[in-house]
């Protein structure tokens, strides 16, 4: 047996998940699909073949947050969660947000 939802509840239903839909791919154009766009609006630059030279000669190990391959939602990093307080956990529940919205 099936309940029917009171028609406003299944249309606040609808419009949450059209909401978190739209909300789910426009932040994947931001920190993903356009990431390099984003970085440039931010002021990130790669690092420079010198500067990693420098890097190693001084003795220090560069720890990329972000490979430079990747896009702030896909790292491609080992470790997602490397000195960058909630990033991890944004991530985790990123991806099972975008699950259930698929499921759905």
């Amino acid at each position: 047996m099936q309940v029917e939802l009171p028609k406003n509840l299944t249309s606040m239903t609808n419009e949450l998940k059209e909401t978190i839909n739209e909300f789910i791919i426009t932040f994947e154009q931001v920190f993903d699909k356009d990431w390099n766009y984003t970085k440039e609006q931010l002021g990130i630059a790669e690092e420079t073949q010198e500067q990693k030279q420098n890097t190693i000669e001084a003795g220090f190990e560069s720890i990329f947050f972000i490979s430079p391959g990747g896009t702030f939602l896909n790292p491609k990093v080992e470790d997602e969660t490397e000195d960058w307080g909630y990033r991890g956990k944004l991530l985790i529940e990123y991806r099972k947000l975008k699950k259930l919205i698929s499921e759905l």
